[in-house]
């Protein structure tokens, strides 16, 4: 009988050791397999076994209020354990982040997710590095995580494997490689930061097709396509196109005729008039599927009357004043047109999803008449507070609207026109292999007619969603749809620099100042409670 009880009295103690070592074997040694949940259930049946041959003790032992307490501390633990342990397993699975940024810099701008979403092939990126940078590893998560069977990257240090470096034909480190079946392009490393703007245009040139040609009409006045000093160019504009996938070319109408692999043509900012046949090779341009983008100021004549009237298109002449109260909010003076209302359009449509404003210094309004076989369609409109002002010398005339002579608000200052081309009688003579050829030719005329051209030189194209608006307009005229986005966003500046006053203010305010502050605070409590 002492031997009977003696055992009873072990039974507790070997269940405990059984089920530890059961959890032991099966966590660490050979996995969950039959092996540990037999000594699991073994442990538990001694354990019962000793409940049910101490059941006094056990009753008495439960009844004390100390056991009811800590049974109540340990059901909280359990639960709050098995709380994270849902959690943890709710995250692994359903992957979501917040990004509490100004600009959403850790989030991948729609143009990105659209892109990297809608591959239609396979594309990987080769990191060859000797230093692989983890944050450069995130972003790239990021991307792979949009399409994770379409897109996929890989750290490859060139000292071990040489024969992949050799491939990709990469000879030197902190090198990316875009790779889609035979297409490849190559790019430094850029800062992590700094890969969505450098890795996306690569990404779409890559998948998506080859380089683009806009022709920059030259020779009447218009800026330069290069930064030469102080003076006004479209520097910018032409690295935004390059990143974007374009090659932007000078062309002189008088000196030779429109290339046949012209993309779209660009007219920008003619100071002086265009001669009848420039005029003419435009308008036979269009009238064979071209695509034109034409950026005018107020105040100029460029000549274009023949295919403006062919087009339906009437150039206000006037100068758009803005007296909304956003305008002297942003301080950019009456002769800023602000646009935040935009026409239903795929070139504005990102625009007005993202709210976001785009600014027009010295802009005149763009008014349209209809034409037998052409759309037009607005796609920015200024506020109501704005006018269009007709008054020759605004230097030496009050700036205010003269319902006789001005324009009221909202004024349009940008349209999109098309116009289908009529094949039909080429399309009954022609047979099957010609069919297929006029099938690659472009079924319509693409003409933008933009009321402004400062909007895009340097110094104003970075400005709010001018850079996105003219490279929208752009992959319009030329059917890049993919390509209509808002584009990936930059860190902004954030320095403080400080004058040796405001610095000498600075240490003088933290040493002396607020020390003095808090102690006649504190002196005047005293008094007070005194």
């Amino acid at each position: 009988m002492k031997n009977g009880q003696a055992l009873s009295d072990w039974t507790g103690i070997i269940g405990i050791g059984v089920i530890a070592i059961g959890l032991v074997v099966g966590s660490a040694l050979t996995g969950w397999t039959a092996v540990p949940f037999s000594l699991l259930a073994a442990g538990l049946a001694l354990l019962v076994f000793w409940g049910i041959t101490h059941r006094q003790q056990v009753g008495s032992f439960l009844g004390l209020r100390s056991t009811q307490t800590n049974a109540n501390i340990l059901v909280s633990v359990a639960a709050m354990a098995v709380i994270l342990v849902l959690i943890n397993v709710v995250a692994v699975r359903y992957d979501a982040r917040l990004d509490l940024t100004e600009g959403g810099l850790f989030t991948l701008s729609p143009q990105t997710q659209q892109l990297v979403q809608g591959l239609s092939r396979p594309v990987k990126v080769w990191v060859v590095t000797t230093a692989p940078d983890p944050n450069l590893r995130e972003q790239l998560e990021r991307y792979r995580r949009l399409n994770p069977s379409r897109f996929q990257f890989e750290f490859v240090d060139p000292n071990r494997n040489p024969l992949v470096a050799q491939r990709l034909q990469v000879t030197q480190s902190n090198t990316l490689v875009v790779e889609s079946g035979e297409s490849r392009q190559q790019l430094p490393q850029p800062p992590a930061p700094d890969l969505e703007s450098n890795l996306t245009p690569i990404l779409s040139k890559v998948v998506n097709r080859g380089e683009a040609v806009a022709y920059f009409v030259q020779g009447h006045g218009e800026a330069s396509l290069e930064a030469n000093g102080g003076t006004v160019s479209f520097a910018q504009a032409v690295g935004s196109l390059g990143r974007e996938g374009y090659r932007a070319e000078p062309l002189n109408l008088v000196q030779a005729e429109i290339p046949e692999d012209a993309d779209v043509l660009v007219l920008a900012g003619p100071q002086r008039p265009l001669f009848p046949g420039e005029v003419e090779k435009l308008q036979e341009y269009l009238a064979n599927g071209g695509r034109v983008l034409l950026l005018i100021g107020p105040r100029v004549d460029a000549g274009l009357d023949p295919l403006l009237e062919e087009w339906g298109v009437v150039l206000a002449d006037d100068i758009i004043v803005e007296a909304s109260s956003v305008s002297q909010l942003l301080g950019t003076g009456p002769a800023v047109a602000l646009v935040t209302s935009y026409g239903d359009h795929p070139i504005t449509a990102p625009l007005a999803a993202q709210r976001l404003m785009t600014l027009f210094p010295l802009a005149r309004s763009v008014e349209t008449e209809a034409r037998e076989g052409i759309q037009a369609t607005p796609l920015l409109r200024t506020s109501p507070q704005s006018w269009g002002e007709t008054s020759v010398d605004l230097e030496n005339t009050p700036v205010q609207f003269d319902p006789d002579r001005d324009k009221p608000g909202p004024l349009t200052l940008g349209v999109a026109l098309t116009r289908s081309l009529d094949n039909s009688e080429a399309n009954a003579e022609q047979n099957a292999e010609q069919n297929d050829e006029q099938e690659s030719k472009p079924r319509e005329a693409r003409f933008v007619v933009i009321g402004n051209v400062n909007f895009a030189v340097n110094g104003n194209l970075l400005q709010q969603g001018n850079q996105d608006l003219f490279l929208n307009t752009l992959n319009w005229l030329t059917e890049q749809t993919d390509q209509i986005s808002i584009r990936p966003k930059s860190i902004t500046n954030r320095r403080l620099t400080l004058t040796r006053q405001n610095l000498n203010w600075l240490v003088l305010g933290s040493t002396v100042l607020l020390p003095l502050l808090a102690l006649g605070s504190g002196a005047a409590l005293w008094w007070q409670r005194r």
